[in-house]
């Protein structure tokens, strides 16, 4: 197996769960007005998903590819 498979995560489908493009992670879909947002399953530790992992982006919201939204700076 080559390092590049270990480290890239392939695109989503379609019809499959939205996964961190970072950490491949699963993301847990949100509702209301946040829906088409994606976030890492909560754990009781700050900085860390459910899982244990810690990327760099557990708390940021996700989008439909699984990658953090860059939130516009306010002016």
């Amino acid at each position: 197996m080559s390092d590049y498979s270990v480290s890239q995560f392939s695109s989503r489908e379609s019809a499959g769960p939205v996964t961190c493009a970072a950490c491949g992670c699963r993301l847990d879909a949100l509702t209301g007005p946040m829906d088409g947002t994606y976030r890492h399953y909560t754990s009781m530790n700050p900085g860390q998903d459910a899982r244990g992992c810690k990327p760099a982006c557990v708390d940021s919201l996700h989008d439909h590819d699984g990658l953090p939204v860059v939130e516009a700076a306010a002016a």
